[in-house]
């Protein structure tokens, strides 16, 4: 199998994204309005209120995510824009695929011995970002990697 092509790809403000936090979002909010309106107010209903509105918020973060994910036909590597941290090699594997959208678990690896494991970052990536280079990288994220 030959490799695939090299590409960069930028990930955030995913379409698909977008719409599933609007739909979670005024969901949720609808069944806790609903609640508050049938039953009184006590403290599971606070509770409730605070796990939406703090996924409300975590979601609404996420949405900012600003990156560039870079195939070279040999590793991955993840430039985070929106905190101007290092580049970071990595590996993904792909959680969802809608195929207009990608859910890419990143899992960066460490180049320093003894360092502890990173934890993973989740990634959306839509085709509506960059139609040309769609097709190469859903080829990327679904090679194979050849071990000699």
């Amino acid at each position: 199998m030959h490799n695939a092509p090299s590409v960069s790809y930028p990930v955030g403000r995913c379409a698909f994204q977008r719409w599933l936090y609007l739909v979670f979002t005024l969901m949720s909010s609808t069944v806790v309005i609903a609640w508050a309106l049938e039953q009184n107010v006590g403290w599971v209903w606070c509770v409730a209120l605070s796990a939406v509105v703090l996924g409300a918020f975590f979601g609404w973060r996420s949405l900012q995510q600003q990156a560039i994910l870079t195939w070279d036909g040999q590793v991955w590597c993840l430039h985070d824009q929106s905190t101007d941290s290092e580049d970071a090699l990595g590996h993904v594997q792909v959680t969802l695929d809608v195929q207009k959208a990608l859910l890419l678990r990143w899992q960066p690896t460490s180049d320093r011995l003894g360092e502890r494991k990173l934890a993973p970052v989740w990634l959306w990536l839509g085709a509506e970002q960059s139609t040309s280079h769609w097709q190469d990288l859903r080829r990327a994220v679904y090679q194979r990697v050849d071990i000699h």
